[in-house]
């Protein structure tokens, strides 16, 4: 247990050292959090306990090679499948969140976002519809932040390197088209892993999500938002009060896309594609710390979200 611990403040200096705009709210402050987290990363031999200090730090240094290339140009090469897409016609789109969006897969070291498969399977899907014909190419970027809440998400929206709204606004000629947000698995974690915690406040939990689509709405008045629902962990399934917070939170996101009066009628909402599963069924798409996907699992929420992206695009005026 002490191990795992130390493993989990390993990486959040890791993360703090390299990222000195990491906000405060985003380390875990008590023991009872500790606690929590040590344990799901213990949950079966493919987590992140098992890797030498040196290893960890070295998956660190990569990702933080990468986890900002978007904001330097749209037609980057190291997060597109096709630059020839990236003109001045294409839908642009900018998939922000947590590790998820990231791609983190322990005990692998490398990323594997699923953006370049939502990229695929957009080109595929229109290209199969004949959309492409009346319709402008996607060219998909994202910015994902491991261990962030969506309350520190909030807090530095504004941050050059790290913020939502500081991306949305940098993004121009033509600016994006979409903003796709997946967060708040850290917040039901946090929120829930005190042992003291009873029921939460699922309008308080979910209030930085829906802050963050409503800064994305208030930067452009073409701009739409997709918010993908929070998916399962092995945590909510040992702990009913994460479980109910995650599904009140899913439920308030889908409302908020669906009340036009709150999101402008430019919000969607879509489930996560993916039920979580444990064990040798749910191993092709989920890692064995309960928590994040397998690069097979992220594959498939690029594709699985892939439909409802475009139906976010043709609505665009």
């Amino acid at each position: 247990l002490c191990k795992g611990m130390h493993v989990f403040l390993l990486r959040e200096n890791c993360i703090h050292v390299e990222s000195p705009s990491q906000p405060p709210s985003a380390m875990i402050s008590n023991v009872s959090s500790l606690l929590v987290i040590a344990w799901i990363t213990m949950i079966s031999s493919s987590s992140l306990i098992g890797r030498s200090s040196a290893s960890f730090l070295s998956s660190i240094s990569r990702f933080h090679s990468h986890r900002f290339n978007f904001l330097h140009s749209m037609s980057t090469t190291n997060n597109s499948n096709d630059d020839s897409k990236s003109s001045v016609t294409a839908k642009r789109i900018l998939c922000y969140g947590d590790s998820l969006t990231a791609g983190t897969s322990p005990p692998l070291n490398e990323l594997f976002p699923y953006g370049p498969h939502l990229e695929n399977e957009i080109q595929n899907l229109m290209t199969s519809s004949s959309l492409l014909s009346t319709s402008p190419p996607a060219v998909v970027r994202w910015r994902g932040l491991p261990g962030w809440t969506s309350s520190a998400m909030e807090e530095y929206i504004d941050d050059p390197n790290v913020g939502l709204r500081s991306a949305v606004n940098e993004v121009s000629n033509p600016s994006l088209s979409l903003v796709i947000i997946l967060a708040g698995t850290n917040d039901i974690g946090m929120l829930t892993s005190s042992a003291l915690s009873g029921v939460v406040d699922v309008k308080k939990a979910v209030e930085p999500i829906l802050n963050l689509h409503r800064s994305c709405l208030e930067c452009d008045s073409f701009i739409r938002t997709l918010a993908v629902g929070i998916p399962g962990s092995a945590w909510q399934e040992s702990n009913e009060n994460a479980r109910v917070l995650c599904r009140g939170m899913n439920e308030a996101l889908s409302e908020f896309a669906s009340d036009g009066s709150c999101s402008s009628g430019r919000v969607s909402y879509v489930d996560f594609p993916s039920e979580f599963e444990r064990g040798s069924c749910g191993g092709r798409k989920w890692c064995g710390d309960g928590l994040h996907l397998t690069p097979e699992g992220y594959e498939t929420l690029g594709r699985g979200i892939a439909s409802s992206v475009i139906n976010a695009l043709e609505r665009i005026i």
